[in-house]
């Protein structure tokens, strides 16, 4: 997503690696990204959809994942999930909201 590559800094500061995943090819992506402007953080291939499918975001009637944010933390353990529909995009300022509430809860 352009908006987060824009504030990959706020997201550096928060503590957070942003990554973005999804079934595309490695091609399909390099080509996005250097269409929209991506390059601050990387863009992974989940060709084999197994990540999508761990994370119950396998679309199975478009053989696609669908859009969704996940916050980790450096446990593994899954912390936040917000899924998205059609033309919905997700809000880096609602998601570092999200993280900041999950870093000060974590003391």
């Amino acid at each position: 997503m352009p908006a987060f590559d824009k504030r990959i800094s706020d997201f550096q500061a928060a503590n957070t690696q942003v990554l973005g995943i999804s079934t595309d090819s490695p091609f399909s992506h390099d080509n996005w990204a250097k269409s929209v402007g991506i390059s601050h953080y990387p863009l992974l291939s989940d060709i084999h959809r197994t990540v999508s499918r761990d994370y119950g975001v396998y679309w199975p009637e478009w053989n696609a994942n669908v859009r969704a944010t996940f916050i980790v933390d450096k446990q593994g353990k899954i912390r936040f999930i917000e899924r998205y529909g059609k033309g919905e995009l997700p809000e880096p300022d609602k998601i570092l909201a999200e993280i900041k509430k999950l870093s000060s809860a974590d003391g």
